[in-house]
């Protein structure tokens, strides 16, 4: 039963989380690609909201923070997230800040350099730690042994229905 409960919440967080995407492009007028994540509680800057782009199938998780503006020094940039991105819990994205295409933002990681297409960031100041991966719809890693499925995600693994209800039971 708690497995059951468990896989409801789980898909009613991620309908939500699209949701807020379609809102904050429609009602906020920002740049939110197809298909994308954004948790309800991550910060999408409302300052500027005309420079935030994020591409499509990107997660954006709870608690990060994506900004486009500088006060500072009184400017209104754009900050940019590519496609098939994972942005990781607490990450901050300063304003005018560039990721490319398929990269993942680790939980926590202030970014305040761009970041080139394909690497994996960690830390603060966020660095670069891996660089030409792959990634598939909201940044899953591929692995390259593993075959990708229709949705460009990684194929699921060939197992009877039973054995995984079995290990699902055993979790509970």
């Amino acid at each position: 039963m708690k497995a059951v409960l468990l896989g409801i919440s789980s898909g009613l967080d991620q309908a939500l989380a699209r949701l807020n995407g379609g809102l904050l492009n429609s009602a906020w007028g920002m740049d939110i690609g197809s298909g994308c994540r954004i948790s309800l509680t991550a910060t999408l800057d409302k300052t500027n909201p005309r420079g935030v782009h994020i591409g499509a199938d990107t997660d954006v998780s709870s608690r990060a923070d994506i900004l486009a503006h500088d006060s500072v020094h009184l400017q209104h940039v754009d900050t940019r997230i590519g496609e098939r991105c994972h942005i990781g819990v607490g990450a901050v994205r300063y304003p005018g800040v560039q990721v490319g295409d398929g990269c993942i933002v680790a939980p926590g990681a202030v970014v305040m350099r761009d970041v080139a297409a394909g690497c994996v960031v960690v830390g603060n100041p966020a660095r670069v730690v891996e660089k030409d991966i792959r990634t598939g719809k909201y940044g899953v890693r591929l692995d390259a042994a593993t075959p990708e499925g229709p949705d460009r995600q990684p194929a699921a693994p060939d197992k009877r229905d039973n054995e995984a209800r079995d290990k699902i039971g055993a979790l509970s």
